[in-house]
Protein backbone atom coordinates (compact mmCIF):
# COMPACT_ATOMS: atom_id res chain seq x y z
CA UNK A 1 0.00 0.00 0.00
CA UNK A 2 1.35 3.42 -0.95
CA UNK A 3 0.79 6.06 1.71
CA UNK A 4 1.45 9.73 0.99
CA UNK A 5 1.71 12.02 3.99
CA UNK A 6 1.47 15.71 3.27
CA UNK A 7 2.54 18.68 5.35
CA UNK A 8 2.09 22.32 4.37
CA UNK A 9 3.10 25.79 5.52
CA UNK A 10 1.86 29.35 4.97
CA UNK A 11 4.90 31.33 6.12
CA UNK A 12 8.12 32.19 4.36
CA UNK A 13 10.72 29.61 5.33
CA UNK A 14 14.23 30.94 5.87
CA UNK A 15 16.81 28.17 5.90
CA UNK A 16 18.76 28.27 9.14
CA UNK A 17 16.47 30.66 11.01
CA UNK A 18 14.62 27.97 12.92
CA UNK A 19 16.44 24.86 14.07
CA UNK A 20 14.40 21.74 14.89
CA UNK A 21 16.31 18.84 16.46
CA UNK A 22 14.69 15.58 17.54
CA UNK A 23 16.05 12.56 19.42
CA UNK A 24 15.25 10.02 18.18
CA UNK A 25 15.59 11.61 14.75
CA UNK A 26 12.78 11.59 12.21
CA UNK A 27 14.89 9.30 10.01
CA UNK A 28 15.28 6.76 12.82
CA UNK A 29 11.56 6.85 13.54
CA UNK A 30 10.68 6.35 9.87
CA UNK A 31 13.04 3.36 9.76
CA UNK A 32 11.41 1.88 12.86
CA UNK A 33 7.98 2.31 11.27
CA UNK A 34 9.09 0.75 7.97
CA UNK A 35 10.65 -2.20 9.79
CA UNK A 36 7.40 -2.78 11.67
CA UNK A 37 5.15 -2.32 8.63
CA UNK A 38 7.20 -3.38 5.57
CA UNK A 39 4.08 -3.70 3.39
CA UNK A 40 3.60 0.09 3.50
CA UNK A 41 5.40 2.41 1.08
CA UNK A 42 5.89 5.87 2.65
CA UNK A 43 6.18 9.15 0.75
CA UNK A 44 6.14 12.64 2.28
CA UNK A 45 5.07 15.64 0.19
CA UNK A 46 5.97 18.70 2.25
CA UNK A 47 6.77 22.34 2.55
CA UNK A 48 9.55 23.08 4.97
CA UNK A 49 10.00 23.04 7.92
CA UNK A 50 7.91 19.84 8.14
CA UNK A 51 7.70 19.76 11.92
CA UNK A 52 7.92 16.25 13.41
CA UNK A 53 8.54 14.53 10.07
CA UNK A 54 11.81 15.88 8.68
CA UNK A 55 15.35 16.34 10.03
CA UNK A 56 16.49 19.74 8.87
CA UNK A 57 20.19 19.20 9.71
CA UNK A 58 21.05 17.82 6.27
CA UNK A 59 22.51 14.59 7.63
CA UNK A 60 19.76 12.00 7.60
CA UNK A 61 17.20 12.98 5.00
CA UNK A 62 18.28 10.23 2.64
CA UNK A 63 16.58 7.10 3.87
CA UNK A 64 15.23 3.95 2.30
CA UNK A 65 12.30 4.11 4.74
CA UNK A 66 10.67 7.24 3.31
CA UNK A 67 10.74 9.32 0.13
CA UNK A 68 10.63 13.12 0.50
CA UNK A 69 9.21 15.43 -2.14
CA UNK A 70 9.74 19.10 -1.30
CA UNK A 71 7.32 21.82 -2.34
CA UNK A 72 8.75 25.24 -3.20
CA UNK A 73 6.88 28.41 -2.22
CA UNK A 74 6.03 29.18 -5.86
CA UNK A 75 4.27 25.82 -6.09
CA UNK A 76 2.55 25.94 -2.68
CA UNK A 77 -1.09 26.50 -3.67
CA UNK A 78 -3.57 23.84 -2.64
CA UNK A 79 -4.15 22.98 -6.30
CA UNK A 80 -0.46 22.46 -7.08
CA UNK A 81 0.19 20.41 -3.95
CA UNK A 82 -2.84 18.23 -4.66
CA UNK A 83 -1.57 17.68 -8.21
CA UNK A 84 1.85 16.71 -6.86
CA UNK A 85 0.27 14.21 -4.48
CA UNK A 86 -1.82 12.75 -7.30
CA UNK A 87 1.35 12.18 -9.31
CA UNK A 88 2.47 9.75 -6.60
CA UNK A 89 -0.65 7.62 -7.20
CA UNK A 90 -1.34 7.06 -3.49
CA UNK A 91 -3.70 4.47 -2.08
CA UNK A 92 -4.29 6.88 0.79
CA UNK A 93 -3.20 10.45 1.54
CA UNK A 94 -2.85 11.56 5.17
CA UNK A 95 -2.53 15.17 6.31
CA UNK A 96 0.07 15.82 9.01
CA UNK A 97 -1.13 19.23 10.11
CA UNK A 98 0.75 21.28 12.70
CA UNK A 99 0.53 24.84 14.01
CA UNK A 100 2.13 28.07 12.91
CA UNK A 101 2.19 31.72 14.00
CA UNK A 102 0.52 34.14 13.88
CA UNK A 103 -2.55 32.28 12.57
CA UNK A 104 -3.39 28.66 13.37
CA UNK A 105 -4.87 28.06 9.94
CA UNK A 106 -2.84 25.23 8.40
CA UNK A 107 -5.72 22.78 8.90
CA UNK A 108 -7.79 24.86 6.45
CA UNK A 109 -5.17 24.57 3.70
CA UNK A 110 -4.80 20.85 4.29
CA UNK A 111 -8.60 20.45 4.12
CA UNK A 112 -8.64 22.31 0.79
CA UNK A 113 -6.05 19.85 -0.53
CA UNK A 114 -8.08 16.94 0.82
CA UNK A 115 -11.18 18.12 -1.04
CA UNK A 116 -9.25 18.16 -4.32
CA UNK A 117 -7.86 14.68 -3.66
CA UNK A 118 -11.29 13.29 -2.82
CA UNK A 119 -12.65 14.76 -6.03
CA UNK A 120 -10.04 12.60 -7.77
CA UNK A 121 -11.18 9.49 -5.87
CA UNK A 122 -8.20 9.35 -3.51
CA UNK A 123 -8.89 8.05 -0.02
CA UNK A 124 -7.90 10.91 2.24
CA UNK A 125 -7.52 11.24 6.00
CA UNK A 126 -7.99 14.91 6.83
CA UNK A 127 -10.66 16.93 8.61
CA UNK A 128 -13.44 18.41 6.47
CA UNK A 129 -13.08 22.04 5.48
CA UNK A 130 -16.09 23.04 7.58
CA UNK A 131 -14.55 21.35 10.63
CA UNK A 132 -11.24 23.12 10.14
CA UNK A 133 -12.98 26.49 9.76
CA UNK A 134 -14.95 25.98 12.98
CA UNK A 135 -11.82 25.04 14.92
CA UNK A 136 -9.72 27.88 13.46
CA UNK A 137 -12.09 30.71 14.42
CA UNK A 138 -12.60 30.88 18.20
CA UNK A 139 -15.91 32.70 17.71
CA UNK A 140 -17.22 29.95 15.44
CA UNK A 141 -15.93 27.39 17.94
CA UNK A 142 -17.91 29.10 20.70
CA UNK A 143 -21.03 29.22 18.52
CA UNK A 144 -20.70 25.52 17.73
CA UNK A 145 -20.26 24.59 21.39
CA UNK A 146 -23.22 26.63 22.62
CA UNK A 147 -25.53 25.51 19.81
CA UNK A 148 -24.75 21.87 20.61
CA UNK A 149 -25.08 22.23 24.40
CA UNK A 150 -21.46 21.63 25.38
CA UNK A 151 -20.19 23.23 28.56
CA UNK A 152 -18.17 26.33 27.69
CA UNK A 153 -17.53 29.76 29.16
CA UNK A 154 -20.06 32.55 28.61
CA UNK A 155 -18.70 35.01 26.08
CA UNK A 156 -19.31 38.18 24.08
CA UNK A 157 -18.06 38.55 20.50
CA UNK A 158 -16.52 41.89 19.49
CA UNK A 159 -16.56 42.58 15.73
CA UNK A 160 -13.67 44.99 15.24
CA UNK A 161 -14.99 46.98 12.27
CA UNK A 162 -18.40 47.51 13.87
CA UNK A 163 -16.84 48.35 17.24
CA UNK A 164 -15.05 51.26 15.54
CA UNK A 165 -17.72 52.00 12.91
CA UNK A 166 -17.83 55.74 13.74
CA UNK A 167 -14.17 56.23 12.77
CA UNK A 168 -14.79 55.85 9.04
CA UNK A 169 -18.39 57.11 8.97
CA UNK A 170 -18.62 60.67 10.23
CA UNK A 171 -22.42 60.63 9.99
CA UNK A 172 -22.55 58.30 13.04
CA UNK A 173 -23.14 60.24 16.27
CA UNK A 174 -23.18 57.22 18.58
CA UNK A 175 -22.02 53.64 18.03
CA UNK A 176 -24.96 51.49 19.08
CA UNK A 177 -23.04 48.27 18.39
CA UNK A 178 -20.23 49.30 20.76
CA UNK A 179 -22.68 50.38 23.46
CA UNK A 180 -24.46 47.03 23.26
CA UNK A 181 -21.23 44.99 23.32
CA UNK A 182 -19.93 46.84 26.36
CA UNK A 183 -23.28 46.44 28.16
CA UNK A 184 -23.20 42.68 27.47
CA UNK A 185 -19.61 42.46 28.78
CA UNK A 186 -20.75 44.14 32.01
CA UNK A 187 -23.08 41.17 32.58
CA UNK A 188 -20.23 38.63 32.47
CA UNK A 189 -18.75 37.28 35.68
CA UNK A 190 -15.23 38.53 36.46
CA UNK A 191 -12.39 37.83 35.80
CA UNK A 192 -12.44 37.86 32.02
CA UNK A 193 -10.10 36.65 29.30
CA UNK A 194 -9.91 38.60 26.03
CA UNK A 195 -8.91 36.48 23.03
CA UNK A 196 -7.93 37.14 19.45
CA UNK A 197 -10.47 35.03 17.55
CA UNK A 198 -7.94 33.92 14.91
CA UNK A 199 -4.62 33.74 16.76
CA UNK A 200 -2.56 30.75 17.82
CA UNK A 201 -3.12 29.24 21.28
CA UNK A 202 -2.89 31.76 24.14
CA UNK A 203 -0.73 34.26 22.22
CA UNK A 204 -2.12 37.77 22.54
CA UNK A 205 -4.63 36.94 25.28
CA UNK A 206 -5.33 39.29 28.19
CA UNK A 207 -6.77 38.43 31.59
CA UNK A 208 -8.57 41.29 33.35
CA UNK A 209 -10.20 41.54 36.77
CA UNK A 210 -12.43 44.57 36.22
CA UNK A 211 -14.83 45.80 33.58
CA UNK A 212 -12.81 49.03 33.21
CA UNK A 213 -9.70 46.99 32.31
CA UNK A 214 -11.66 45.14 29.62
CA UNK A 215 -13.06 48.37 28.22
CA UNK A 216 -9.61 49.95 28.18
CA UNK A 217 -8.09 47.06 26.18
CA UNK A 218 -10.96 46.99 23.68
CA UNK A 219 -10.79 50.75 23.08
CA UNK A 220 -6.98 50.96 22.94
CA UNK A 221 -4.70 50.81 19.90
CA UNK A 222 -3.80 47.24 20.94
CA UNK A 223 -7.22 46.13 19.75
CA UNK A 224 -6.63 45.61 16.03
CA UNK A 225 -8.94 42.69 15.28
CA UNK A 226 -12.02 40.73 16.31
CA UNK A 227 -12.07 39.64 19.95
CA UNK A 228 -13.91 37.15 22.13
CA UNK A 229 -14.43 38.23 25.74
CA UNK A 230 -15.02 35.19 27.94
CA UNK A 231 -15.62 34.52 31.59
CA UNK A 232 -12.32 33.22 32.92
CA UNK A 233 -13.18 29.88 34.49
CA UNK A 234 -11.20 28.81 37.54
CA UNK A 235 -9.76 25.31 37.68
CA UNK A 236 -6.97 23.06 36.41
CA UNK A 237 -6.24 22.85 32.68
CA UNK A 238 -6.33 19.54 30.78
CA UNK A 239 -6.16 18.25 27.23
CA UNK A 240 -7.43 15.17 25.41
CA UNK A 241 -6.93 13.93 21.88
CA UNK A 242 -9.21 12.10 19.47
CA UNK A 243 -7.99 9.61 16.86
CA UNK A 244 -10.04 8.09 14.08
CA UNK A 245 -12.32 8.58 11.09
CA UNK A 246 -15.92 8.03 10.00
CA UNK A 247 -17.41 7.61 13.49
CA UNK A 248 -14.76 5.16 14.68
CA UNK A 249 -12.99 7.21 17.34
CA UNK A 250 -10.67 6.72 20.27
CA UNK A 251 -10.72 9.39 22.98
CA UNK A 252 -7.63 9.49 25.18
CA UNK A 253 -7.48 9.90 28.92
CA UNK A 254 -6.64 13.54 29.75
CA UNK A 255 -3.25 15.05 30.46
CA UNK A 256 -3.09 17.85 33.02
CA UNK A 257 -1.30 21.08 32.01
CA UNK A 258 0.44 23.75 34.01
CA UNK A 259 -0.50 27.41 33.47
CA UNK A 260 1.49 30.64 33.51
CA UNK A 261 1.16 33.51 35.97
CA UNK A 262 -1.97 34.71 34.18
CA UNK A 263 -3.68 31.34 34.49
CA UNK A 264 -3.24 30.53 30.78
CA UNK A 265 -1.55 27.56 29.15
CA UNK A 266 1.65 28.61 27.40
CA UNK A 267 3.15 26.29 24.75
CA UNK A 268 6.68 27.43 25.62
CA UNK A 269 6.28 27.01 29.39
CA UNK A 270 3.72 24.26 29.69
CA UNK A 271 4.26 21.06 31.72
CA UNK A 272 2.12 18.06 30.80
CA UNK A 273 1.51 15.03 33.03
CA UNK A 274 -0.79 12.06 32.98
CA UNK A 275 -2.91 10.41 32.03
CA UNK A 276 -5.24 11.60 34.79
CA UNK A 277 -7.66 8.85 35.78
CA UNK A 278 -8.78 9.94 39.24
CA UNK A 279 -12.41 8.91 39.81
CA UNK A 280 -13.41 12.37 41.04
CA UNK A 281 -12.63 13.76 37.56
CA UNK A 282 -15.56 11.88 35.96
CA UNK A 283 -13.46 10.62 33.05
CA UNK A 284 -16.18 8.31 31.57
CA UNK A 285 -18.60 11.27 31.32
CA UNK A 286 -15.88 13.42 29.76
CA UNK A 287 -15.06 10.81 27.12
CA UNK A 288 -18.75 10.44 26.27
CA UNK A 289 -19.02 14.18 25.60
CA UNK A 290 -15.83 14.29 23.56
CA UNK A 291 -17.05 11.34 21.51
CA UNK A 292 -20.26 13.28 20.81
CA UNK A 293 -18.11 16.24 19.77
CA UNK A 294 -16.01 14.06 17.45
CA UNK A 295 -19.07 12.71 15.69
CA UNK A 296 -20.68 16.12 15.28
CA UNK A 297 -17.48 17.53 13.76
CA UNK A 298 -16.81 14.36 11.76
CA UNK A 299 -13.13 14.26 12.72
CA UNK A 300 -10.75 12.53 10.35
CA UNK A 301 -7.28 11.91 11.76
CA UNK A 302 -5.96 13.59 14.92
CA UNK A 303 -7.71 16.35 16.86
CA UNK A 304 -7.00 17.90 20.26
CA UNK A 305 -9.33 19.55 22.76
CA UNK A 306 -8.33 21.96 25.55
CA UNK A 307 -10.39 21.54 28.71
CA UNK A 308 -10.94 23.01 32.14
CA UNK A 309 -12.28 21.18 35.20
CA UNK A 310 -14.24 23.73 37.22
CA UNK A 311 -16.84 23.26 39.97
CA UNK A 312 -16.91 19.52 39.33
CA UNK A 313 -17.71 20.01 35.62
CA UNK A 314 -15.73 19.75 32.39
CA UNK A 315 -15.64 22.78 30.09
CA UNK A 316 -14.34 22.87 26.53
CA UNK A 317 -11.97 25.79 25.95
CA UNK A 318 -10.62 25.21 22.45
CA UNK A 319 -10.64 22.63 19.65
CA UNK A 320 -7.62 22.03 17.42
CA UNK A 321 -8.11 20.02 14.22
CA UNK A 322 -4.42 19.08 14.00
CA UNK A 323 -1.47 17.51 15.76
CA UNK A 324 -0.89 19.32 19.03
CA UNK A 325 1.86 19.88 21.55
CA UNK A 326 0.57 16.86 23.45
CA UNK A 327 0.48 14.36 20.55
CA UNK A 328 4.00 13.03 21.00
CA UNK A 329 3.43 12.78 24.75
CA UNK A 330 0.24 10.75 24.24
CA UNK A 331 2.07 8.51 21.77
CA UNK A 332 4.79 7.94 24.38
CA UNK A 333 2.12 7.14 26.96
CA UNK A 334 0.87 4.38 24.64
CA UNK A 335 4.49 3.29 23.98
CA UNK A 336 4.05 4.08 20.29
CA UNK A 337 5.85 6.41 17.93
CA UNK A 338 4.14 9.53 16.60
CA UNK A 339 4.10 7.98 13.12
CA UNK A 340 2.42 4.78 14.27
CA UNK A 341 -0.17 6.89 16.10
CA UNK A 342 -0.86 8.75 12.83
CA UNK A 343 -1.42 5.42 11.07
CA UNK A 344 -3.73 4.38 13.92
CA UNK A 345 -5.73 7.60 13.58
CA UNK A 346 -6.11 6.84 9.86
CA UNK A 347 -7.45 3.35 10.59
CA UNK A 348 -4.51 1.66 8.84
CA UNK A 349 -3.14 -0.13 11.92
CA UNK A 350 -4.94 -1.32 15.01
CA UNK A 351 -3.98 -1.55 18.64
CA UNK A 352 -5.67 -1.16 22.00
CA UNK A 353 -4.29 1.94 23.76
CA UNK A 354 -2.58 0.89 26.99
CA UNK A 355 -1.63 4.07 28.80
CA UNK A 356 1.41 4.53 31.00
CA UNK A 357 2.37 7.54 33.11
CA UNK A 358 4.42 10.17 31.26
CA UNK A 359 5.55 13.77 31.63
CA UNK A 360 6.47 16.48 29.14
CA UNK A 361 8.89 18.95 30.73
CA UNK A 362 10.49 22.06 29.23
CA UNK A 363 14.18 22.90 29.59
CA UNK A 364 16.18 25.86 28.27
CA UNK A 365 18.16 25.28 25.08
CA UNK A 366 20.57 22.39 25.60
CA UNK A 367 23.88 21.60 23.95
CA UNK A 368 24.00 18.59 21.65
CA UNK A 369 26.02 16.67 24.23
CA UNK A 370 23.46 17.39 26.95
CA UNK A 371 20.57 16.36 24.70
CA UNK A 372 22.31 13.09 23.85
CA UNK A 373 23.13 12.42 27.50
CA UNK A 374 19.54 13.10 28.50
CA UNK A 375 18.17 10.85 25.75
CA UNK A 376 20.34 7.95 26.99
CA UNK A 377 18.40 7.75 30.25
CA UNK A 378 16.28 4.60 30.02
CA UNK A 379 13.09 6.41 31.04
CA UNK A 380 13.46 9.25 28.48
CA UNK A 381 11.30 8.73 25.39
CA UNK A 382 12.35 11.76 23.38
CA UNK A 383 14.19 15.08 23.42
CA UNK A 384 13.05 17.81 21.02
CA UNK A 385 14.65 21.21 20.66
CA UNK A 386 13.29 24.27 18.85
CA UNK A 387 15.69 27.19 18.48
CA UNK A 388 15.08 30.57 16.87
CA UNK A 389 18.52 31.67 15.75
CA UNK A 390 17.33 35.19 14.97
CA UNK A 391 15.50 35.82 18.24
CA UNK A 392 15.85 39.31 19.67
CA UNK A 393 14.46 38.51 23.10
CA UNK A 394 15.42 35.76 25.54
CA UNK A 395 11.86 34.43 25.75
CA UNK A 396 11.85 33.86 21.97
CA UNK A 397 15.08 31.85 21.62
CA UNK A 398 13.38 28.49 22.03
CA UNK A 399 13.41 25.53 24.38
CA UNK A 400 14.07 21.84 24.77
CA UNK A 401 11.20 19.48 25.43
CA UNK A 402 11.84 16.21 27.26
CA UNK A 403 9.23 13.46 27.27
CA UNK A 404 9.82 10.76 29.86
CA UNK A 405 8.23 8.11 32.05
CA UNK A 406 6.25 5.18 30.63
CA UNK A 407 5.67 3.93 34.17
CA UNK A 408 2.79 1.95 35.61
CA UNK A 409 2.10 4.68 38.16
CA UNK A 410 2.67 8.41 38.47
CA UNK A 411 5.02 7.74 41.39
CA UNK A 412 7.52 6.17 39.01
CA UNK A 413 7.39 9.22 36.75
CA UNK A 414 7.97 11.54 39.70
CA UNK A 415 11.03 9.46 40.62
CA UNK A 416 12.25 9.99 37.05
CA UNK A 417 11.79 13.73 37.55
CA UNK A 418 14.01 13.62 40.63
CA UNK A 419 16.65 11.71 38.67
CA UNK A 420 16.67 14.38 35.95
CA UNK A 421 16.95 17.07 38.61
CA UNK A 422 19.99 15.38 40.16
CA UNK A 423 21.67 14.70 36.79
CA UNK A 424 20.97 18.14 35.29
CA UNK A 425 20.75 20.55 38.25
CA UNK A 426 21.86 23.60 36.26
CA UNK A 427 19.48 22.94 33.38
CA UNK A 428 16.40 22.13 35.49
CA UNK A 429 14.32 25.30 35.89
CA UNK A 430 12.66 25.29 39.30
CA UNK A 431 9.44 26.88 38.12
CA UNK A 432 8.82 23.90 35.83
CA UNK A 433 9.97 21.41 38.47
CA UNK A 434 7.61 22.91 41.06
CA UNK A 435 4.73 23.02 38.57
CA UNK A 436 5.27 19.33 37.80
CA UNK A 437 5.05 18.44 41.49
CA UNK A 438 1.87 20.49 41.91
CA UNK A 439 0.25 18.74 38.94
CA UNK A 440 1.16 15.33 40.36
CA UNK A 441 -0.33 16.23 43.73
CA UNK A 442 -3.58 17.29 42.11
CA UNK A 443 -4.21 14.21 39.98
CA UNK A 444 -3.16 11.84 42.79
CA UNK A 445 -5.72 13.23 45.28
Amino acid sequence: MKIVFYSTNSNHYAQGKMDFRMIPSCADQWKELKDKYPHFDFTVVMQKPGMFIYDDDGNKIQSDAVKYIFVEEKDSSAEKIAALILEQKPDVAIAITYWTQPFDWMAIKDSMIAELLKNNNVKTVCHDLKTSEICFDKYRTHQFLTENNFNCAKAVYVHHEMFYAERSRLVIAENIYKDNVLSQIKKLKLPLVIKDTLGLSSFGMDVVTTYDEARHILTSKRNNGDRLVEEFLQGPSFGVEVYGTDGNYTVTDPLINSVNQFGLTSPKQNVKLGPAVNQRLHIPELKKEILRLANLLNFSGIAQIDLLFSDDKWYIIEINSRISGMTQTMAASMKKSLYELILFSAGLVDFEPDYSSVMNLKFPLLSEDKRKLMSKQKFVCGVNQIENKEARQLREVGYSEVIFGQNETINGTMENLETLKSLFPEEMEMIFYNNARKLAEYIKK
